[in-house]
C-alpha cells in the first residue's frame, strides 16, 4: 500500500493478533469484530436465555442501536440487572472493554456500516463454499473460481441495469429526496430514505442558538427505537452539519438529525459533503488511483475491458427491455446479434478460447486423448464424518433436555454424575 498504514483493523478476540498489530501498527486504530462476540452470546449466557427472545432483542438494540456511551452503559446494566447476569464473568470481561467492540464508542471512525453487519469475510467465505472444497486440485478450484466470480458480475451487471433503466418508489416529493435517488445505488438509497423519512415524520427543531461557526440546533427525535435529542451544529455558508450521534462520521449517510436541519432549509440538492463517493451509482466506473495519485497502468488495460463488456450487456439489456414483446422489434434485434456475432467470428484472433485452452494454457500441457490413471474412489475411514458442534447448537441440544438430580453435586441440572463439572474439574 506504498507504505501507509490501514486506518482501521478489525479482528476476532485473538491476543497473539493483538500484540502483533499494536506493535507494527501504533497509529491504526485496532477494533473488535461485533459478529464472533455476539455469535458467542448462545453459548455464555446458557440454554435458558438463548430462547428468550426478549434478551435477544434488548441485548442486540442496546449494542447496535446505542448512539452515545452514556446510552450504551445505561441499556446494559438495565439488561444485566433484569436478566440476574451480574455474576457472568465473559459478560463482564466485554464490558470491560467495551470502547474495544461497541460502536457507540468510536462512530465518529469511518467504518462503512461494517461493524454493524455480518462480517465480510464470513460472508465471502459462506459465498465461496458453495463452489469449492478442500479435496479440489489447484485446476478444479481456480474453474470453480472462476464461476463464483462470474456469478458475481452478473449480479452487479443486474443491479447496474437496474440502478440505470428505473427509479426507486420515492415517499416524498422533497428534492432532497429525488436528488438522493438519482445519486445513490439503490441499496444506500433506501438506507438515506429511512434516515429522511424520519426527519420528516419525527424530527423537529426544538431551540437554536447561535454560535461562532453558526448555530447549535436540538433535534427532538421521537423514533420509537430512539426517542431523544440531539445536537447539530450547522454552518450555514456551506451547510456543512455535525450531530451528537456520528452516524454520517461512522457510515457516509447522513442521519435524520441533519436531514432534519437541510430539509428546513429548502435545498434541491444535497451539499457534496455529504455524499460518499463509494455509495454512488458511478462509483465503480471511476478509474483506480495509487496511494500517490497515479492511475493504476498495469490495471487500466483491464479497467477497460471490464468496462466495455459492462456497458455492451446494459445496451443488450437496454434493446430487449425497449423491444419488450413486439414480434417485429425482437426480430430486428435478433438479426442484428446475428450480423454482430458473423462479423465477431470472422476477425482474426477475436474468437476467445475455450475452457479446455485455458486450462491447457494454465496447466503448461495438453489434454491426453485418453485418460489411463484414474483418481481412486474415496472411502470413509471409521469415525470419520463427525464435526465440531459449535455452542449456540449445544445450547440448543440442551433445551430438550429434562433437569435431573445429580449424585455428585446434588443439584438440578442437565447433566448427572459422569459428566458433573464438580468431579471433571477436581
Amino acid at each position: 500500500m506504498g507504505g501507509h498504514v490501514p486506518v482501521c483493523l478489525i479482528t476476532d478476540q485473538d491476543p497473539a493478533m493483538k500484540a502483533a498489530i499494536q506493535s507494527k501498527f501504533q497509529c491504526t486504530t485496532y477494533r473488535f469484530c461485533i459478529w464472533h462476540i455476539m455469535r458467542k452470546l448462545s453459548e455464555k449466557v446458557g440454554c435458558s436465555l438463548n430462547s428468550d427472545n426478549n434478551f435477544l432483542v434488548r441485548f442486540k438494540s442496546c449494542v447496535y442501536n446505542s448512539e452515545t456511551p452514556t446510552e450504551f452503559e445505561q441499556a446494559w446494566k438495565s439488561v444485566i440487572h433484569d436478566f440476574g447476569l451480574e455474576n457472568n464473568s465473559w459478560l463482564s470481561h466485554l464490558y470491560d472493554i467495551r470502547d474495544m467492540w461497541v460502536p457507540a464508542y468510536f462512530r465518529d471512525l469511518f467504518l462503512g456500516a461494517v461493524l454493524r453487519t455480518t462480517s465480510r469475510s464470513e460472508s465471502e467465505n459462506n459465498f465461496f463454499s458453495h463452489f469449492t472444497n478442500p479435496h479440489l486440485s489447484l485446476v478444479e478450484f481456480w474453474m470453480r473460481y472462476e464461476s463464483a466470480i462470474e456469478l458475481q458480475r452478473y449480479g452487479q451487471l443486474q443491479a447496474d441495469n437496474e440502478t440505470s433503466t428505473s427509479m426507486p418508489v420515492l415517499k416524498t416529493s422533497k428534492h432532497l429526496e429525488r436528488h438522493a435517488a438519482e445519486t445513490y445505488t439503490y441499496a444506500n438509497f433506501y438506507k438515506f430514505q429511512d434516515e429522511f423519512w424520519n426527519a420528516c415524520m419525527d424530527c423537529e427543531i426544538e431551540e437554536r442558538q447561535s454560535i461562532d461557526e453558526g448555530f447549535v440546533i436540538t433535534i427532538a427525535d421521537s423514533s420509537p427505537n430512539r426517542a431523544t435529542k440531539r445536537q447539530v451544529v450547522y454552518n450555514p455558508s456551506n451547510h456543512k452539519a455535525h450531530c451528537s450521534c456520528k452516524m454520517f462520521e461512522c457510515e457516509g449517510i447522513p442521519c435524520c438529525h441533519i436531514l432534519c436541519v437541510l430539509k428546513g432549509k429548502s435545498l434541491h440538492e444535497l451539499p457534496s459533503y455529504y455524499i460518499v463517493n463509494r455509495w454512488t451509482k458511478m462509483a465503480g466506473s471511476k478509474p483506480i488511483f495509487y496511494v500517490n495519485g497515479i492511475i493504476l497502468e498495469g490495471r487500466s488495460q483491464i479497467e477497460h475491458e471490464d468496462k466495455l463488456i459492462s456497458r455492451n450487456w446494459l445496451d443488450f439489456l437496454d434493446c430487449m427491455q425497449v423491444a419488450g414483446r413486439d414480434p417485429e422489434k425482437l426480430t430486428l434485434v435478433s438479426k442484428g446479434i446475428k450480423n454482430v456475432f458473423k462479423e465477431v467470428k470472422e476477425l482474426n484472433g477475436g474468437t476467445s478460447e475455450s475452457k479446455m485452452s485455458e486450462l491447457e494454457s494454465f496447466i503448461g500441457s495438453s489434454a491426453p486423448d485418453q485418460v489411463d490413471i484414474l483418481p481412486p474412489k474415496q472411502c470413509n475411514t471409521k469415525g470419520s464424518g463427525k464435526r465440531i458442534k459449535g455452542g449456540k447448537e449445544k445450547a440448543i441440544e440442551q433445551q430438550g433436555k429434562r433437569l435431573r438430580l445429580c449424585k455428585a453435586c446434588g443439584q438440578q441440572a442437565y447433566h448427572d454424575s459422569r459428566n458433573c463439572p464438580t468431579k471433571l474439574s477436581s
